[in-house]
């Protein structure tokens, strides 16, 4: 079988899959993941980015996606880094929200690469939800952009909870001197895991 017909495959099981069932690992109860992944990695393997079509980028990040509870498909991926920056770049304007924050996490891994992995992660930075630029602010901090602490300080103010706590473990990470100040503001926040979150980055 051909990987679309693979992610065809996956979306009639899942058009049948009860929606009121569906808690968040509910994708793991498919029972071709085997099939799945090894088209997936075949198509990767064998097709240079280039030579992709939209649809072959559509079926590839859809696979991602309703693999996010085991990642397998993006650590495989990545381990091709152009294949990877390839694939993250033509992501951006997709709607496939679980794909985009594996890649993010990935592109934080791209030392090697590290202005286009940047590139791509700020435009993350734009998305409309909230996971996948948590994710991206993250992966910024582990690459140590010069954008990040700036980046990390906006988070900040939106007040959104995990975006405080990002903010926190991205400030540590480029080890910003504005950490201890944020520190202190954690805990003026009050708020539990902001403030236990706070505490575990003044121990690292």
């Amino acid at each position: 079988m051909s990987l679309h017909q693979e992610v065809a495959k996956f979306r009639d099981w899942a058009a049948t899959y009860p929606v009121e069932s569906r808690s968040g690992e509910w994708e793991c109860d498919y029972e071709y993941w085997g099939a799945l992944h090894s088209e997936a990695l075949s198509f990767v393997a064998n097709n240079s980015p280039q030579d992709w079509k939209s649809s072959d980028v559509a079926d590839l990040l859809y696979a991602i996606a309703r693999d996010n509870e085991i990642e397998y498909l993006a650590n495989e991926i990545a381990a091709n880094p152009k294949t990877l920056i390839s694939l993250a770049t033509l992501s951006v304007p997709s709607p496939e929200k679980d794909a985009k924050w594996q890649l993010a996490a990935q592109l934080g891994m791209l030392a090697s690469h590290i202005q286009e992995a940047e590139s791509i992660l700020l435009q993350f930075m734009q998305d409309s939800d909230e996971y996948v630029r948590r994710r991206a602010l993250m992966s910024l901090g582990a690459l140590k952009s010069p954008r990040a602490e700036l980046l990390a300080e906006s988070a900040w103010a939106t007040g959104e909870e995990y975006q405080r706590i990002a903010a926190l473990w991205v400030l540590r990470d480029i080890s910003s001197n504005k950490l201890q100040e944020y520190i202190s503001k954690a805990m003026e926040d009050g708020r539990q895991y902001v403030v236990q979150n706070a505490n575990q980055v003044s121990e690292t």
